[in-house]
């Protein structure tokens, strides 16, 4: 079932991973935003639809044009070697077709 109670086990302090009960635990921000998605299911709802329309207009980059990161929010310095690993996954073929279709 598609609900809050993910919300609701962070305030129960009932999550699987340490990042997760750090959006309630560690940050007034984000406890705020967790009590009212806990509380609320249509906030929750209304929220998960805004943020599901706003990732749809991102401009998601695809083979040569993007990377594979080892740290999401730092650009990698050799891209080259992340690079080598896309290849053997997909090969250099199917990858450059792809980014000539993109």
């Amino acid at each position: 079932v598609f609900d809050n109670n993910y919300y609701l086990d962070l305030q129960n302090n009932e999550t699987l991973f340490t990042s997760d009960q750090t959006l309630y635990s560690n940050s007034a921000d984000t406890e705020d935003i967790v009590d009212s998605f806990a509380s609320n299911q249509t906030v929750f709802f209304e929220n998960f639809i805004l943020g599901m329309l706003k990732m749809g207009q991102l401009d998601v980059l695809t083979g040569s044009e993007g990377e594979i990161r080892t740290n999401c929010s730092i650009a990698n310095t050799d891209s080259s070697y992340y690079q080598q690993i896309i290849e053997s996954i997909v090969g250099p073929e199917e990858q450059s077709q792809t980014s000539q279709s993109t």
